[in-house]
């Protein structure tokens, strides 16, 4: 299919060739010549399409499309360059793009397939590690990538337990380190956040004997994000306050403060207990069958800065059947605030055991064991 294009140019090429030939002669005339001249010059035009067309017929496929660029190409090519063109197309077709690429050894990369395991990877029930191991990598651990892998880890344990970890894990000198403890403290606190918002959109459509349990859920969000110290500020007052006022609601029903009431700012020292609605709040003896939410309320209050009140919430949780051993650290706190060292040293001397241990305990205990 190639061979009669490839004649026909060659043949046109000689033509061109004997032309130029006699133009360049000394017996024909000026006219002559130059009509020669004229006449070479087409037949070696006719002579590079025929030899284009053969030559695109000896390219590889990937070389021929699109049709009219490729022909475009060696058509000029070989207009341009009469002999040296057609001799360096013919080379490059029949051997460069013909031959196989060369591959160097030292650009081929051995790789070892890995074999299958044999048995099923471990899965532990529970994270190998506790919360206080991963503490320790976090402070002691030199190498950035082991540091990171920790932070790594708490993602298989309850957010309360491992926020120990992300606090310590934010103050990392590494960035990537720290920026990835960042990043769970936010993610952990919009969770939190959209359960909150979430329980509140439903709260009115709830059943009345239902509202109390998620009066106490939305008060257990908004202390979760406030203790653990995800917010700051005064959006961290807004949710202590927000805590504050359902649970108001779920301990004081006297008060009648419709779910969507407004939250009431902390009372100041001296003023009476705090109320949702401007009414005081019912007696204790009426309202203490609760004693885990009043344990709640109390550590609320505390946070607040409402020490006497909060002293209250606890005498109802105790008498409400809070065990003693848990209530006594909070106690402790309230008085240490107080500066009633005396209740402070008894508080500690008939706690047993931690218990429940708050913010502030371990400085305390560590004050008064020396």
């Amino acid at each position: 299919m190639y061979r009669m294009p490839m004649l026909l140019g060659l043949a046109a090429e000689a033509l061109a060739g004997l032309l130029l030939w006699l133009s360049a002669s000394g017996w024909a005339a000026n006219w002559t010549a130059n009509l020669a001249m004229l006449a070479a010059l087409g037949f070696h035009s006719v002579s590079s399409y025929y030899f284009a067309r053969g030559f695109w017929l000896l390219l590889p496929r990937r070389y021929k499309l699109p049709a009219r660029s490729s022909l475009g190409f060696l058509f000029v090519l070989l207009w341009i360059l009469p002999v040296v063109g057609a001799l360096g197309v013919l080379w490059s077709v029949t051997t460069a793009l013909k031959r196989p690429r060369s591959r160097s050894s030292k650009n081929v990369k051995m790789v070892v397939l890995p074999e299958l395991p044999f048995s099923p990877p471990v899965i532990f029930p529970t994270p190998p590690y506790s919360e206080g191991a991963l503490r320790q990598i976090i402070y002691f651990a030199e190498r950035p990538l082991k540091r990171l892998k920790a932070v790594m880890a708490t993602r298989h344990m309850a957010p309360r337990e491992a926020m120990m970890v992300w606090s310590k894990a934010t103050r990392d000198p590494v960035d990537d380190v720290r920026l990835l403890a960042y990043a769970m403290r936010d993610d952990n606190e919009k969770k939190l956040i959209e359960r909150i918002l979430t329980l509140i959109e439903t709260l009115p459509e709830a059943p009345v004997p239902m509202q109390n349990a998620y009066h106490k859920t939305i008060a257990a969000l908004c202390w979760e994000l406030v203790y653990h110290r995800l917010v700051q500020g005064a959006v961290r007052q807004h949710w202590l306050d927000t805590a504050r006022h359902h649970m108001e609601l779920v301990l004081v029903p006297s008060s009648g403060a419709p779910a969507g009431a407004p939250v009431s700012s902390p009372s100041p020292a001296g003023s009476r207990m705090p109320t949702t609605t401007g009414k005081p709040a019912a007696s204790p003896v009426r309202d203490a069958a609760d004693a885990n939410s009043w344990l709640l309320y109390g550590r609320i209050l505390l946070e607040s800065g409402d020490l006497s009140f909060a002293r209250e919430a606890f005498a109802n949780a105790r008498a409400g059947g809070m065990e003693e051993q848990k209530i006594l650290p909070w106690l402790a706190e309230a008085a240490f605030r107080e500066r009633k060292f005396s209740d402070v040293k008894r508080y500690l001397s008939a706690l047993s055991r931690p218990g429940e241990k708050g913010r502030e305990l371990a400085l305390v205990r560590a004050w008064w064991t020396k």
